[in-house]
Parts: structure tokens; C-alpha cells; sequence
């Protein structure tokens, strides 16, 4: 199994997340996922129109393609999330935990699924986004990250809370439609990993994970379905490359004065 895109710090595969997952002998620390939620601002029965799912590639009217599994019912989220987390879970050190996104749509049918794979349902974070998103009445202004343990969780810090305030990523820096801020990714890292460790994260989209997990001393190993997400993965990746080298350069021109 060949990577799409390997550095010292990331590996990406482009693949389907239980072949892949299938076919790899790594041991993890940590899986980090923001997986698709199936629900988004529409309802069940509007999964066959032109806003989603189906036309998968296709590029919507906000100018992101709709990402692939999208589509999917309540039920097949529930089944696949659920396999994904149990092959995680025998792959995983022990005393370690798994962070998965969702919205509240999702949260009462995931929870007790993903808590069947094996692994201990422990808390619910809440990511507040600083505003609220479209629509009318009570609008959405935050999501949810359900954390599972496999034992005792190491914690790696003790000021934690299960409220964290990122603001999201704007528009205009987007790219993926779904796109979480880097400093949320890095908040949940610190408690959860260590220098180190390793995460992985079994829909990667546009490497959000593995950038934090870069940034912070971690190896990110990340599994993307679609390759134009790969592609964007790996660019942000080897950025973080490229910015390192740049960096450490000049550290070494300063010290030479």
C-alpha cells in the first residue's frame, strides 16, 4: 500500500477508510476525525436534491465540491463509523482516547454506535464557533466531538474543559466546505496526545488534523476517499514543511550574526 503523500512528520492514503485501515499495521495513540455528519442543514428526505449527496463531485453553489459519503442515511453512518472506530480500537495503545465531530442531529444515534465498537463513551465537547451559521430561529453555532477512551485516558493536561471557543475558518480562507480552524484541532491534541504520538485520522478531507498534529510534534497518518482532498492535504502538509525549513533557516542566520 502506497502512500499519496509522505513526509517525516505525515503520511496520507488515498482509499477507502476500512480497506485502508485493513491493510495497515500501525499502532495508533489517537484517532481524530471529523467524519461526514449526514445531516448538515437539510433534512432526510432532501438527500436526493441538488444541495448534496448524490451529485458528490459536483461543485455546489458556495463553490466547494459536496464531499463523498454525504449522502448516506442515518443508518449507514451509524455502520460505518461504528467499523471504522472498532478496526481503530484494535489498533490503538492502551488508555487512549478517539475524538469524533458530529452536529446535534447525529449525537443520539452515534453515541450508543460508536460506544458498541468497544471503547468507553466518556464525554461530549462542544466546540462553540464564535457565530452562528445560516438559517432562521435558533441558528447553529455549535458541533459536537464525541470522545471515546479505550481504558483510563492519559491526559497530557488538566486545564480541559468540554466547551472550547474557536472561531471558524472564514469563507474566504476555506478549503473544504466543512473545514474546521487548525487552533481547534491543536486544543484537542494537547490534551489528548503527546510529542510524539501517533494520530490518525480516518477522513482526513483537507488535512486539518494532520497540519495540527505537524505543528505540534505529533505523526498524522490520514485516510481521504476523495484524491482532490488528498491533493489539498498534501499541499498543506508540505507547507508546513516548506514554512519549518524557512524557519529554522533563519534561526540559524540569527545565530551566525
Amino acid at each position: 500500500m502506497r502512500p499519496y503523500y509522505q513526509d517525516s512528520a505525515v503520511t496520507i492514503y488515498h482509499g477507502d477508510a476500512l480497506e485502508t485501515l485493513d491493510a495497515m499495521s500501525d499502532r495508533l495513540d489517537a484517532v481524530v476525525t471529523d467524519p461526514p455528519y449526514c445531516s448538515g442543514g437539510y433534512m432526510e428526505a432532501q438527500k436526493n436534491t441538488k444541495a448534496q449527496g448524490l451529485l458528490g463531485a459536483t461543485v455546489a453553489a458556495d463553490g466547494f465540491r459536496w464531499f463523498t459519503g454525504d449522502n448516506m442515511g442515518t443508518s449507514g453512518l451509524m455502520f460505518l463509523l461504528r467499523s471504522v472506530l472498532f478496526r481503530c480500537a484494535e489498533m490503538m495503545n492502551k488508555n487512549r482516547s478517539a475524538l469524533v465531530f458530529t452536529d446535534w442531529r447525529m449525537v443520539p444515534n452515534l453515541a450508543p454506535a460508536l460506544e458498541s465498537a468497544g471503547m468507553r463513551y466518556r464525554n461530549m465537547i462542544v466546540w462553540d464557533k464564535g457565530n452562528a451559521g445560516l438559517g432562521v430561529g435558533f441558528k447553529p453555532r455549535w458541533e459536537a466531538v464525541l470522545e471515546f477512551a479505550n481504558g483510563s485516558t492519559e491526559y497530557q493536561r488538566r486545564d480541559g474543559q468540554n466547551l472550547i471557543r474557536v472561531n471558524r475558518v472564514h469563507a474566504s480562507a476555506k478549503q473544504h466546505n466543512a473545514e474546521k480552524p487548525v487552533e481547534l484541532l491543536a486544543e484537542l491534541l494537547g490534551h489528548v496526545t503527546a510529542p510524539g504520538w501517533v494520530v490518525l485520522d480516518p477522513f482526513a478531507g483537507s488535512g486539518t488534523t494532520l497540519v495540527a498534529a505537524k505543528q505540534n510534534g505529533r505523526r498524522g497518518i490520514g485516510i481521504e476517499r476523495d484524491e482532490h482532498n488528498c491533493e489539498t492535504a498534501a499541499r498543506r502538509c508540505a507547507a508546513e514543511l516548506d514554512l519549518y525549513a524557512a524557519n529554522a533557516k533563519a534561526e540559524t542566520s540569527e545565530g551566525s550574526e
